[in-house]
């Protein structure tokens, strides 16, 4: 039988932080955020230690400043003299010792490119026991391990190898993990994401859950949320509950049903497709993909997507100028790969302002993230009888779109750019791609035609090769466009970030 091993560095952007400072993340309240943005930006992480005052672990800035404050009345009321001392603390002993004291944190801005290091540095301590096969990075703070061979030939049990590694990361980073072993990938990490995060430390400090299928449905059949389980989102759950099912073990009861009972197999796959094999093998602790799998596993049909929160609401006409932005970053990514494709789609989303008193707005409304009323994010596709990423044709194409399909007079919040249908450049080349003329067309004229955007399109390839090449040895912002320079630009402030936070 094999066994997974699914590692997950606790609040690693915090703890990154903590350990850089020569702080105990478990004992000093920290908070990784761009103060400089506004209160409403997300936290990138908060340390363990303050989250054991109740914080969750992505609360916007000015919900951690609430909560914060709300704890220091709390303690005011409770004090002696009804009073806290005119000084703090950011260390939780000192506080939990001197009851007086003000809870206080620390606020430090991300630094993606240092979180990158770290990560590196620990994946260096797993390659000291696996080789790169038997382990599949999920994240920068979290990857699942093939630990079978391992154990065979080193005589060890799961528990040990996990408890070593993480003893090994805290010494030499001081980032504490924790770890789930399993018999297969997805009980390994629920093992980690829903039990090993909840239970106390052993006496060593270490958090380590095993599951196997029978444990996983004692312990989590009745579990909720259903959304801390693997691949279920609010989506998911809001679609679950409809059919009146809110834990794991509902939704294996379901599977079992008869077509004459109202809840059975088929209300799952009339529900959610194919998609529903996958929630009912997660149902009763089943998943067949393995390490290798994932190795060699290349998707047929994918995309790229751009997608950038705006640091404030955007009119129309300045989320124009991002639109452009945007379609010229999405040109370049797509040739960085070689690649091009004949299907594109852009999406705005609005700003809950928009609804506010002031505001004329009758049309569709929906929930956003935080589960507020915005008006209907609109969508519009773009498609090209032949697959391409030049951008002389698609930023005009772009804009067309957005000048057509989108709302003038409301705020936007998000706008996010997509590519489908990828192919590789040279394949797409080698193609023939016909096309129907009528009765009064010129074939000539037409053949004509597409030799010429076709000279465009390799034209557009050599100056986008040449701008990355620029960008390699210069950095992103060593040539930029005119536009770039506007008011509401964004692209100068986007190259210099990583995944969407300062480098």
């Amino acid at each position: 039988m094999a066994t997974y091993l699914a590692i997950d560095l606790k609040s690693f952007y915090a703890s990154a932080e903590c350990a850089d400072l020569g702080y105990d993340p478990l004992n000093t309240n920290l908070v990784v955020a761009d103060a400089s943005r506004t209160s409403k930006t997300i936290c990138l992480a908060v340390s363990p230690a303050l989250k054991k005052f109740g914080l969750p672990g992505r609360p916007r800035l000015f919900e951690v400043e609430q909560r914060v404050a709300a704890l220091n009345r709390q303690r005011a009321q409770e004090a002696s003299d009804h009073r806290l001392a005119p000084w703090g603390s950011i260390y939780r002993d000192e506080l939990l010792r001197s009851p007086s004291l003000k809870i206080e944190y620390k606020v430090v801005p991300p630094r993606m490119a240092f979180y990158l290091q770290r990560s590196a540095k620990v994946y260096e301590i797993y390659l000291r026991y696996l080789p790169p096969a038997k382990i599949h990075p999920y994240s920068i703070d979290e990857v699942m391990m093939d630990v079978t061979d391992y154990l065979a030939s080193h005589h060890t049990t799961a528990h040990d190898l996990a408890k070593e590694i993480i003893q090994v990361i805290q010494a030499e980073t001081r980032i504490t993990a924790t770890a789930g072993i399993g018999d297969n990938l997805y009980l390994a990490k629920m093992a980690m994401d829903i039990v090993a995060k909840r239970i106390p430390a052993d006496r060593d400090g270490v958090r380590i859950a095993e599951m196997d299928e029978q444990k996983y449905r004692h312990y989590l059949w009745a579990h909720q949320p259903i959304t801390d389980f693997w691949r279920v989102g609010r989506g998911y759950a809001k679609r679950l509950a409809k059919l009146g099912l809110h834990t794991m073990g509902d939704i294996a009861r379901c599977s079992l049903g008869t077509l004459s009972e109202p809840q059975n197999e088929e209300t799952l796959y009339r529900e959610f497709g194919k998609n529903a094999e996958l929630l009912i093998d997660h149902a009763w602790g089943h998943e067949s993909a393995t390490i290798d799998d994932i190795k060699h596993y290349h998707s047929t049909n994918h995309g790229l997507y751009s997608s950038i929160v705006l640091p404030r609401p955007y009119t129309f006409a300045e989320g124009r100028i991002v639109v452009r932005e945007m379609a010229n970053m999405l040109c370049l990514q797509m040739v960085k790969r070689d690649l091009v494709a004949d299907e594109f789609s852009l999406t705005a989303n609005y700003d809950a302002q928009n609804l506010q008193d002031g505001h004329d707005y009758h049309g569709a409304v929906s929930k956003d993230f935080y589960g507020r009323d915005v008006p209907h994010p609109d969508h519009a596709k773009i498609s090209f009888k032949v697959p391409t990423a030049a951008p002389s044709e698609l930023v005009d194409h772009f804009l067309a779109a957005y000048d057509q399909s989108f709302h003038h007079q409301l705020t936007i919040r998000r706008v996010t750019v997509t590519a489908n249908h990828l192919v590789n450049r040279q394949q797409a080349q080698e193609r023939t791609y016909t096309e129907q003329l009528d009765l009064f067309a010129d074939p000539e004229q037409a053949v004509q035609a597409a030799e010429k955007q076709q000279a465009q399109r390799d034209q557009d390839y050599k100056l986008q090769k040449l701008i990355l090449k620029m960008q390699q040895g210069f950095g992103k912002n060593a040539i930029i466009r005119a536009a770039d320079l506007k008011d509401g630009a964004v692209a100068k402030k986007r190259n210099k970030e990583i995944g969407g936070h300062q480098a």
